[in-house]
This record gives C-alpha cells, structure tokens and sequence, in this order.
C-alpha cells in the first residue's frame, strides 16, 4: 500500500500538470473576462447583446470554477490552496449571488457587482502578466492600459453620469497622477478612484526608478569602458617594464660574457720559460 506522501505527491503532481495544461487558455479567457467587463459596464447595449455577452460571462465563470474545483480536490493541503487561491475562490461564488435575481432591488447588488469587477480584474489583470511575462516594462504599460480601461467602464457604470470617454479621460488623469476635477459621489465610485490613484503611484514610481536605473546604467557603461580604458594602458606600461628589464638582463650577460673572454687571442695559460 502506498504511503500518504506518495501519494500527495502524485496528486500535486497531477494538479501542477493540469494546471499547465491550462494556463494558456485560461489566461486566454482572462483577458476576454477583461473586454466583456468593458463593453457590458461601458458600453449601451440591446438586450439581444447584453444576452450574448451575459452567456459569454456565465460560460467563462464555468470553466474558471471547474478548473478551480478540479485544482482544489486535487491539492494536497486544502487550506492552503484556498489560502493561496483566495481571490479566486471569491470570483467562483459570484454567479451563486447573480443567480439571486432578489438581490437587484437591493443595493447590495451594487457592491457584488464591485467586487466583481475587483476580482475579473485581478484574474484578467494576472492573465495579461503572464502573457507579458520577460517584457517588463511592457507588461506595466499593458496593465496599466487595462485597469484603466476597466476603471473608466466602472466609473461610467458606478456613477452614471458622462459618456465613457468622459470616464476614460478621469481614469487616464487619476493614473497619470495629474489629477482632474472629477469628485465621484457614489461609494463604489470612490473606491475605484482611490484604487486607481493607488495604481497611479505605483506606475509612477516604477517609471521613475527606471528611468534613474537606465541613466545610472549608462554612466556604469561609459565608467567601465574609461575603466577598460585605463586598465589597458596599465597594461601596456607594464609589458613594456618587462621587455626594459628582458632586455637589460640580456645585455647584463652579454658583459660579463665580454669580461671573462680574452683578449687578442691572449692566452690566459701561463707559459713556460725555457730554462
């Protein structure tokens, strides 16, 4: 019989290959998760097409919740799958309350429709990452671009007032952190503008620290090229000290060979005197 930690290794094996099989795809619908969020908040649609787009949306939310149950039945340690997964385990409980048609006359529904709009963000927001992943800045500049797509969908929908290009506009200059003279008076409107000043200092720092990064890179470049600079004419000096002291150790016994050779054929043999 095999042991229990075989066994949970085997299953969080398996859960880590179907959880490959299923990143591209489901990072795919993310970013449809994305756009359909846009055009349903944005956007005026025909019933006839806010149908198809609502069919679109349950059909994405399916697959998002049979992979999520398929991951977690799998998981060996449930709680900290559940832990580590929270946000989308809240995305999997929305379409229970939208199924709650009642709930539309309260003004719950409004906030159920925030945090819907919070956790298809992240899930979308997280997709695109993934899709951008080795680009750095480009995936900032991506994100970016989609939170404050989906922030001015939300504003338009949240505060009912203004054309969609009014909003984009408000979302653009909160991001920016130029700031705007639009105040939001709904509840769910300020909490999307306070989240997207919150993004917009952190793009902003981002963008600053790289900016400074890429100068002090440069000047690191052009120090190490002076640097090769210097160490090569070091270099130089120092081969050439070596050939002086060479040519001086040469010439050094090329005296003292001279020395110890006689001279005009003198033989330095004492001779013998007749006697």
């Amino acid at each position: 019989m095999p042991a229990k930690a075989d066994v949970d290794n085997e299953r969080e094996e398996l859960r880590e290959r179907i959880e490959g099989w299923t990143d591209m795809p489901l990072n795919l619908l993310g970013v449809v998760l994305l756009v359909a969020l846009v055009v349903e908040f944005a956007a005026d649609l025909s019933p006839a097409w806010r149908g198809r787009l609502d069919a679109l949306n349950w059909f994405i939310y399916i697959v998002f919740t049979l992979t999520f149950f398929v991951q977690l039945l799998l998981a060996p340690d449930k709680r900290t799958y559940l832990r580590r997964n929270w946000i989308a385990a809240i995305s999997v409980l929305l379409p229970a309350f939208r199924a709650l048609r009642a709930l539309r006359a309260v003004r719950a529904l409004r906030g159920l429709r925030l945090v819907r709009v919070l956790t298809a963000t992240n899930r979308g927001t997280r997709s695109l990452s993934r899709m951008l992943r080795g680009h750095q800045f480009g995936r900032v500049m991506g994100l970016t671009g989609a939170v404050v797509l989906v922030g001015a969908a939300a504003l338009t929908y949240f505060e009912g007032r203004g054309a969609y290009g009014d909003a984009l506009w408000w979302s653009m200059a909160l991001v920016s952190t130029v700031g705007s003279d639009f105040q939001p008076e709904s509840l769910e409107g300020r909490v999307v503008t306070l989240l997207l000043i919150v993004w917009g200092l952190g793009v902003f720092g981002y963008i600053t620290g790289a900016v400074a990064s890429y100068f002090v890179g440069r000047d690191a470049e052009v120090g190490s090229h002076e640097d090769g600079g210097e160490d090569t004419t070091a270099e130089e000096l120092r081969s050439l000290r070596a050939e002086l002291a060479e040519l001086r150790t040469l010439l050094t016994q090329n005296g003292e060979g001279e020395e110890k050779r006689p001279r005009n054929g003198y033989n330095a043999r004492a001779r013998r005197l007749p006697r």
